[in-house]
């Protein structure tokens, strides 16, 4: 990995939002429907455009609104001292405003993120306002931010990834992906060779949920064999926790040489396409740095100026 660490960390940022992005016309679609709108080889660019004051752009989803929201309060959490009680109080409150009003209106936001933002507004504390079974990825495609601030102590990017997922997921399966994408994001930057980096990843999930690490062990070895892209992902369609970040980790591996190309696989993906190559592209994005992403998707993406803006906040973090 020869790319800087600012690079990475934007690569990060530009890489779940593109991800977001690409996938966003496609989630929801069965892969045959996919390929009978968008033909044979599915999306090979963005797919969905919409007219803005600044001309037109790709929009990305909720995925990326939620991310945001964490992305602002860790940069704020470094004037109260990094006290993560007070910081999950302030994402819980950048939470509810997203749930009244999100920037660029709603984006099919999740169920449980939607009850959890209730349940905060009603008076619940951060850690008690997730449902207890709540389980679907709403909380891990959110929390690789995390590993680029802490990426020098991944045992913090670990400990603030499970809490940001508390508010509004708090079923095992959501904590465990949470902890070992975030973890994952941390292991890249810290520069440790990909086998250590997965083994990190999957004994960070492994210390809430068998089952999540259980599911991202298959998926690793089904991306270092030869199993049928299309067959894995039509089995972890990521609209789970433990799926998403299976499959997640399955694009990371297997097109670790092709990272545009893991982000295309993510967003034809019959099930959470914009969840899914959101997750593959901020590990794609952490380990090659944004030169990895062609110049046309970030210039394209909704809001490229405010994602600089929050990748410089990170990297001026990490002085």
């Amino acid at each position: 990995m020869a790319a800087s660490l600012a690079a990475r960390i934007r690569g990060a940022i530009f890489g779940a939002a593109v991800g977001d992005a690409l996938g966003h016309p496609t989630e929801f679609q069965s892969t045959e429907t996919i390929r009978l709108i968008h033909g044979p080889d599915g999306v090979r660019g963005y797919a969905l455009y919409w007219d803005g004051p600044d001309g037109r752009y790709a929009p990305f989803t909720d995925d990326t609104q939620m991310s945001e929201c964490v992305l602002e309060s860790l940069l704020a959490a470094r004037a109260g001292g990094w006290d993560l009680d007070a910081a999950m109080e302030d994402l819980s409150e950048r939470f509810v405003r997203w749930s009244r009003e999100p920037r660029g209106g709603h984006r099919g936001p999740g169920n449980a993120c939607l009850a959890g933002c209730r349940a905060l507004e009603g008076g619940a504390v951060w850690r008690e306002a997730g449902g207890p079974t709540a389980g679907g990825c709403g909380s891990v495609m959110r929390a690789w931010p995390m590993g680029l601030v802490f990426w020098r102590d991944p045992v913090e990017a670990e400990r603030w990834a499970v809490a940001q997922s508390l508010p509004t997921h708090r079923d095992p399966i959501a904590l465990a992906a949470s902890a070992a994408i975030a973890v994952g994001v941390a292991w890249i930057l810290a520069d440790h060779p990909l086998p250590a980096v997965l083994r990190a990843m999957k004994d960070a999930a492994a210390r809430y949920d068998q089952r999540t690490a259980g599911m991202m062990g298959r998926a690793l070895a089904e991306a270092q064999g030869d199993a049928p892209v299309d067959d894995v992902l039509d089995r972890l369609r990521g609209w789970a926790a433990h799926e998403a970040i299976a499959a997640g980790l399955f694009l990371f591996v297997r097109f670790l040489e092709q990272p545009a190309e893991g982000l295309l696989a993510g967003a034809n993906a019959p099930g959470d396409s914009d969840s899914l190559a959101s997750i593959a592209g901020a590990l794609l994005g952490a380990w090659h740095g944004i030169d990895a992403l062609p110049p046309e998707w970030r210039a394209d993406v909704e809001r490229p100026a405010d994602l600089e803006r929050l990748a410089a906040g990170v990297i001026a973090l990490n002085e």
